[in-house]
């Protein structure tokens, strides 16, 4: 898979934000067309002493019962990466920072998914252009952000059990969904990237929140970018 949009990454925090802006207004929120079948997960993970990222995709076929409710995942599978990473950690600029590497890694796909998830945000950004807005975007497909921290807005707090939720505002326009998704744990932000609705990302991540606080597709995609670091430092 290549990118329908390109434009530098190499550049400045206001160049960063401009193209941001830039891009907004092309982002679509409307409902789900198909059911998601077979969806992507990505996630970097970083060193605190080096520039290196350490980047997973995986893809993942979702496994529905006779009622369309997720019961299990399935491994398709899965590509990583290691590189340098030359964006600095800057809080809502995280898609400059993770895509260089991860479109190498949607080079390797052939066959066309249907959604893509992060742990990160998607409109629930200050210019609405959050990791899954931008990845959404670029490869023009319905995306998810699911992230375990919010990033901008005001909410009441869910109840305690698993699938109470609660709306997440920002200058009282609505971006997103405070999801419990375990019981008496603390709860995701959900919000639509692109070509999806606020209501849809929040059932779909909350189907795919089977044992865990997280939803499974990031949860096994963490584990493994953890694994690759670690793998990595030891040789080193």
């Amino acid at each position: 898979m290549l990118p329908e949009i390109e434009h530098s990454w190499q550049v400045s925090i206001p160049e960063a934000k401009k193209i941001q802006e830039q891009l907004r207004n092309r982002i679509v929120i409307e409902p789900i067309k198909t059911v998601p079948k077979i969806i992507a997960a990505v996630d970097v993970s970083y060193t605190r002493w080096d520039k290196m990222g350490y980047a997973v995709l995986g893809v993942f076929e979702i496994i529905y019962d006779n009622i369309n409710r997720p019961i299990a995942l399935k491994e398709v599978l899965v590509e990583t990466l290691t590189g340098t990473v030359n964006f600095p950690y800057v809080p809502g600029y995280l898609s400059f920072r993770e895509i260089p590497m991860l479109i190498p890694l949607f080079e390797r796909i052939d066959d066309r998914i249907d959604l893509i998830i992060v742990d990160g945000v998607g409109i629930a950004h200050p210019r609405r252009l959050g990791l899954a807005s931008h990845l959404g975007l670029l490869y023009n497909m319905p995306s998810i952000g699911s992230a375990k921290s919010r990033l901008i807005g005001n909410y009441r707090e869910p109840g305690s059990k698993k699938g109470d939720y609660s709306e997440l505002f920002y200058k009282d326009e609505l971006i997103g969904s405070v999801l419990r998704s375990k019981d008496n744990c603390k709860p995701l932000f959900i919000s639509p990237g692109n070509k999806c609705s606020i209501a849809d990302a929040r059932t779909i991540i909350a189907g795919l929140c089977f044992k865990y606080r997280v939803c499974e597709p990031i949860r096994r995609v963490d584990a493994i970018s953890k694994q690759l670091r670690k793998k990595t430092f030891k040789r080193s």
